[in-house]
Parts: C-alpha cells; sequence; structure tokens
C-alpha cells in the first residue's frame, strides 16, 4: 500500500505541499489588528516570526484609529518594530490611523514607528500621525516614521502626517509610490536612496523647507510626478524645495507644482553646501512651465564654508535622463519594487445557495470580506460560507497581491436566505502528487459543476483513482461532474523508471524553495531556515532493500554545515528524536553556485515513501538540490504474476477483467479468470465486474 493521509477541504486551509517556486502560494493574514490582539502582540508575533521573502508575515490593520503611544512606545511615546518580510496593510490611508504622542522633541526620540534595521518592508493604504503634546509649535520635531538601517522598504498609498522632521531617513533602498507626506519644516530628511513616485507634499506652515538631505547614499532623494500642495493658500511662495543638512542630494523630476516654493527654489545651507540640487520641467496647477529662472545656483556650505559650489539646479532632459529608478533603486539585485506594489482586479462575486463565490486568481494572495462595509475575514479559497453573515447583509471582497496589499472592492452583493442542499468532497492525498477541486470549499451546493484533479510532482505519474467514487471518475487524472452527494476519492502516483527526486518536490517547513543561484537541476532547491527545518522529498523505489543515495548540495557559506535524513518509518515530524536520523556533514563549497554530491546508503521499503532531511540543532544547513537512489541490496521477486480480486458469492464464470495501465488504456480483458503473466512491469488498474458486484484495485507487476 502507498503511504497516504486524508484531509477535507476547508476554507482558509491550504494543503501544505510545496508549489512551483514562480508560484504566488496563498496564504492569508498572519494577524488582524483588533482581531488577534493589539499592536503589542501584533509586532512581538511579526518579530519573531522567523518570516522570509517567500513567506512574508503579514498585518492586516482594519479602518479605526489606533492610538499606540503606551501600547507600544517607550517613555517618551516611540515605538520600535523590528524584523523584516513584513508586510502592514491597512484598510485605506484615509480611515486606517495609527498615532502617538510624545513628552519630548527629539528627531530620534520621538517617532511613531521606528524601524531599526528592518529589510523587505512593505506598508500600503495606511496613515502614521504623530500627534505632538509636548509643544503648541508647528515646528517641534516630531517623527512620524523612522528608518534607521536596512534595505528595499516600499510605502504605497502611505500618509504621513507631522510637523518638523516627520519622515526621518538614514540608509538603504526605499520606494514611495503614490500616497502623501505632511510637514513643515524638513520634513523629509536623512540619508538613503529614496524614490518617490506621484507622492504629494503638503508643506503646513509659513516659510518652511520640504527636504533636508543629509549624507545620502548615491542617489540620494528623487521626486518623479511629485505634486506640492499647502494646507493654507497663504504659505503659497513662502517655503523651500529643501536645503542641505549635510552633501545633500535632492532632485526634482516633472513636478506638479499646485503650490510654488520661492523664487530661488533652495533654501541657505546648514551644515554644509549640497552635492546635488536639480529641477526638472516643473509645471503649474494648470500645466503651464514653472519660472525657474531665479532658481539658486550659488551654495555657501553654512558651518563648512570649504564646501561651498556653484550647482547647475535648473536641469534639461539630458541632465534627467540617468535619474531612472531602475539606476536609482536597482543595485546589484536589479530590484524592481514596481513588481510589488501592481494591485490583482477586483473579483466579481454572486451568491450560490450558502456560499458567496468569485474566479479564482492566480496573482491573489488571499481575499479580504467586508460586511456592510466593516472587515469581516479573510480567505485563501475564492468562496466563503455565508453561514455567519446575516441575510440582506451586503458583502464585498477585495484581493490582496503577493505583499497583501488590497485592490479595488468587488460588487456588492445582498446576503439571500440559503435553502439548497449541501454536500462535501473528502479527498485522499498520496505521495507523489496532490488532489484538488475547484470550486474549492467546504460545503458545495446540490447542482454545483465541479472538477477534481490528480497532479503529479516533477517526475511522478498519475497511477489511478481510489477511494468510493474511483470507478466513476474514469482513468483520466481529470474528473468533471456535478454535486449530487458526497465524494470520497483519491489518487495514487508512482514514478516508475525514475531514480532522480528533486528536493523542491517535498513538504517543506520553515525552510523555502529558491531559484537564484545557477547550477541547480529541475525548478528550484531547498534553503533551510534555522530552528526547525525540515523538507519531506517522495521518493519512489520498486524493491524493498538497501540503496545508494547520492546528494547534491552547495554550501557557499564558508564553514561546515550539517544535515540530518530519515529513512521512511522512522521518521513523521522532523528528525528531531527520530531514531533512524543520521547526521552528515557538508564541507564549504567556493560558493552557493559550486553543486557537489555526497554518497551514504539508506534502507527503503518498495512503493513511494518520504526520506525526511533536517537541519541539526538549530543551526543552519546545506541547500539542497536533489537526491538519486541506486539499487545496492534489494529484494526482487521471482514470481512476475500479481493476484487479481477475489470475487466470493458471485457466478465466477460471469466475472470480467479489465486491466488498464495509467494512461487509461486497455491492456488485457477476460471473463472467468485473468492474471498478470506477460504485462510489462508496472502500475495497473484492475476493475472486477459481475451481476450486482464491482471491484476495482491498484496492482503492480514486476
Amino acid at each position: 500500500m502507498l503511504n497516504s493521509w486524508v484531509y477535507r477541504f476547508a476554507v482558509c486551509m491550504p494543503l501544505a505541499m510545496a508549489v512551483n517556486a514562480s508560484a504566488i502560494t496563498k496564504h492569508g493574514f498572519d494577524f488582524v489588528l483588533g482581531v488577534d490582539g493589539d499592536f503589542k502582540a501584533a509586532i512581538a508575533k511579526a518579530s519573531s516570526s522567523g518570516a522570509s521573502e517567500s513567506n512574508r508575515f503579514i498585518l492586516f490593520v482594519p479602518n479605526g484609529e489606533y492610538n499606540i503611544t503606551k501600547v507600544t512606545g517607550d517613555e517618551h511615546g516611540k515605538s520600535t518594530f523590528s524584523g523584516s518580510n513584513i508586510s502592514i496593510i491597512g484598510e485605506s490611508a484615509d480611515k486606517t490611523i495609527i498615532w502617538n504622542t510624545t513628552d519630548t522633541e527629539g528627531i530620534s526620540t520621538t517617532a511613531t514607528l521606528y524601524f531599526p534595521s528592518n529589510k523587505n518592508m512593505y506598508m500600503q493604504d495606511i496613515t502614521l500621525q504623530n500627534r505632538s503634546s509636548v509643544s503648541s509649535s508647528n515646528a517641534a520635531r516630531q517623527v512620524a516614521l523612522q528608518q534607521n538601517a536596512g534595505d528595499k522598504f516600499i510605502y504605497k498609498n502611505v500618509r504621513l502626517l507631522s510637523g518638523q522632521d516627520t519622515y526621518y531617513t538614514k540608509k538603504g533602498r526605499t520606494y514611495w509610490e503614490g500616497g502623501e507626506i505632511d510637514g513643515t519644516v524638513d520634513f523629509i530628511c536623512g540619508g538613503g536612496d529614496v524614490f518617490f513616485e506621484g507622492t504629494k507634499l503638503v508643506v503646513t506652515r509659513n516659510g518652511g523647507y520640504i527636504t533636508a538631505s543629509q549624507n545620502p547614499d548615491t542617489w540620494g532623494y528623487v521626486f518623479n510626478n511629485a505634486i506640492i500642495e499647502v494646507s493654507n493658500s497663504s504659505f503659497n511662495k513662502t517655503f523651500y524645495l529643501g536645503r542641505s543638512w549635510g552633501r545633500a542630494k535632492v532632485v526634482w523630476l516633472n513636478t506638479i507644482m499646485r503650490a510654488e516654493p520661492k523664487a530661488e527654489g533652495w533654501g541657505p545651507d546648514m551644515n554644509s553646501a549640497p552635492v546635488v540640487f536639480g529641477e526638472y520641467n516643473s509645471k503649474n496647477g494648470s500645466g503651464g512651465a514653472i519660472n525657474t529662472s531665479q532658481r539658486k545656483t550659488y551654495f555657501n556650505g553654512g558651518k563648512d564654508a570649504s564646501t561651498a559650489t556653484t550647482l547647475k539646479t535648473v536641469w534639461n532632459a539630458s541632465d534627467a535622463a540617468k535619474y531612472t529608478l531602475q539606476n536609482v533603486l536597482g543595485g546589484s539585485d536589479n530590484w524592481d519594487p514596481t513588481k510589488f506594489t501592481a494591485q490583482v482586479s477586483a473579483p466579481k462575486i454572486s451568491q450560490e445557495g450558502a456560499n458567496i463565490i468569485w474566479n479564482d486568481d492566480d496573482n491573489a494572495i488571499c481575499w479580504a470580506i467586508f460586511v456592510n462595509g466593516k472587515y469581516h475575514s479573510n480567505t485563501t479559497t475564492n468562496s466563503i460560507d455565508v453561514g455567519s453573515i446575516a441575510a440582506g447583509s451586503k458583502v464585498t471582497v477585495r484581493a490582496a497581491n503577493s505583499m497583501g496589499g488590497l485592490g479595488a472592492t468587488s460588487n456588492e452583493i445582498t446576503v439571500l436566505e440559503a435553502n439548497v442542499t449541501y454536500y462535501s468532497a473528502t479527498l485522499t492525498q498520496s505521495i507523489g502528487g496532490t488532489v484538488t477541486i475547484s470550486p474549492n470549499r467546504e460545503k458545495i451546493a446540490e447542482g454545483t459543476s465541479i472538477t477534481i484533479t490528480a497532479e503529479p510532482a516533477a517526475g511522478w505519474n498519475f497511477a489511478g483513482w481510489t477511494g468510493k467514487d474511483a470507478e466513476a471518475a474514469g482513468t483520466a487524472n481529470t474528473w468533471k461532474t456535478t454535486m449530487t452527494k458526497d465524494i470520497e476519492l483519491g489518487a495514487l502516483f508512482d514514478a516508475k523508471g525514475t531514480t532522480t527526486f528533486q528536493a523542491e518536490s517535498g513538504i517543506v517547513d520553515n525552510a523555502i524553495i529558491e531559484s537564484s543561484n545557477a547550477g541547480f537541476a529541475g525548478t528550484g532547491y531547498i534553503n533551510f531556515g534555522t530552528g526547525k527545518s525540515t523538507v519531506q522529498v517522495p521518493v519512489y523505489v520498486e524493491y524493498p532493500g538497501t540503496y545508494t543515495m547520492v546528494l547534491t548540495y552547495t554550501n557557499g557559506s564558508g564553514k561546515t554545515r550539517n544535515l540530518a535524513f530519515a529513512a521512511p518509518g522512522t521518521c513523521t515530524a522532523g528528525v528531531d528524536g527520530c531514531k533512524g536520523a543520521e547526521t552528515r556533514s557538508y564541507a564549504a563549497t567556493d560558493n552557493w553556485t559550486t553543486w557537489k554530491t555526497d554518497t551514504t546508503t539508506i534502507t527503503l521499503p518498495k512503493g513511494a515513501n518520504y526520506i525526511t532531511f533536517s537541519i541539526v540543532d538549530g543551526n543552519d544547513g546545506p541547500n539542497l538540490d536533489q537526491i538519486e537512489l541506486i539499487e545496492k541490496d534489494v529484494e526482487k521477486p521471482t514470481d512476475p504474476s500479481v493476484a487479481l480480486p477475489k470475487i466470493s458469492r458471485v457466478n465466477t464464470a460471469s466475472s470480467e477483467f479489465r486491466i488498464y495501465d495509467t494512461r487509461g488504456k486497455l491492456v488485457r480483458h477476460a471473463k472467468g479468470t485473468a492474471n498478470t503473466n506477460g504485462l510489462t512491469p508496472g502500475i495497473y488498474i484492475v476493475r472486477t465486474t459481475s451481476q450486482g458486484y464491482h471491484k476495482q484495485k491498484i496492482v503492480q507487476v514486476h
């Protein structure tokens, strides 16, 4: 018998099987603020989640105002949010507000949110606001968002509201798409390379400064298609585009100036002269060219006169051409943040019995459900049961992109009373592939058309259906039918003729499937994490016994790393504590693209099974590509025939036997008795029928 497990499809319960590395794996919100706990609980869970680039932690914040001053703030009200690969998603930028107050003023002590050294952060549709309580002056330094270090930050439709030093950056690459930043003096200040695309800047006092750039990275602050406004018309032509805090670099491209700066454009230097101050193609609110003839060109260096310089501050197209998104943020890894900000189209929803349904979308990581305008739940399947939603309620759905950001709202429907019969589909999964159903719902209304598909893993073959409805499902790996009863169906898979098995086809726990380091076989390899990190690789052998196992790996860490493996039957929940686990050491390779092999032996039972690989003592391991199994000391049968299903209490003479191969081709038909003598070795489906009797069996011919 092939090892198998059984599960029932349910909303928000995706199957824990590996998927192609290029696909989006469905993933619901990890934490919903106000539902799963407060902001302190959210930070704690996100920071300790061990999130990775391929498995982000998604924090969803429904509409509302959240005062975090005493929830997560220190003695001054500053909240630190550590961790990487975290998404903070609001329901809407204007109605989802996280705010604080402070008892002091200062650029390093007041932030509403402080990211110390985070990487791969994503924020969308949210407002951060510092509501200072220390001074009535708009010039008090009160930070809404502070980035100390880290890299690859993305902000889409984010609003920052404060006075002086609203947004404080230090290092790393950051991309803004849309959004708004309000402030008085130096309200975008600091270092790093930051590209603002279509961001609105609102000056909220007379005589302010938008930027104060200090010791930036390669490019500094680059604004493209930005919009400049003032909160009071009297502030028009009283403010500056920026001033140099320290060797500043600031560029304005294609800016829409609904409110204009002073004629000179740039303010007096503070601690040194700028390195780059540039402006190109500025337009007024009506689309006309801004008069830049009086823009400042000489900068005296402020406190450091030795840096005094003359700059070309009004640019032409040639000057501006190199300030592209790719040049500014691409870096050595060709980072393109726009791949992550794209939104998923709004679904079209309808009610079918007790289910609200919509078409599946491979680009959606999950969907958020809203009832009567308020957040209700989220799901990784393209339907929800309306059992918990009162009739007459108004329901809408929004799809989340790969980072968790929500797209446009669906059409609205009014929930109707449901009065139909429902059935369930219980599917049996086997080693070597998956079984999926569409539509995927816990309960399916009578008369619904469904499709059940058995999908083999790479290198495996569909070997037939099992279960109560196997005969009705036929011999193809896809079955389309209409729900008229509960369904029980499973699939079997084999890998006959294959001796090499890819690690990325396995069940991954706290590890990721990667394909960035060249030289691997198949579609990718396993990059283990720390802590408890395992992969169960599906394998198939024709005979029980001992096999030579050749493992392909790479270890570019510069030091030896260990990896343990366990044969089938000796480990079911990781290697820790398994009797049959064996640990092997893997010396460092020249780099992560140098692949080597390691040879050992392993004892395997016949058929399909898992070999479990795990890191040791919580330490990271080598990257695992594939394993090859070579017969060493195996038990081959001498009798090539296989007994067919026996029939009792029926007229044997009237019995019929039909034998099919795994592609559904009829290879033998006999009445009375039959056997498998002369058949090519492999897996077959045998169907036995007689009056009032039928039976199906999967057999293996050697």
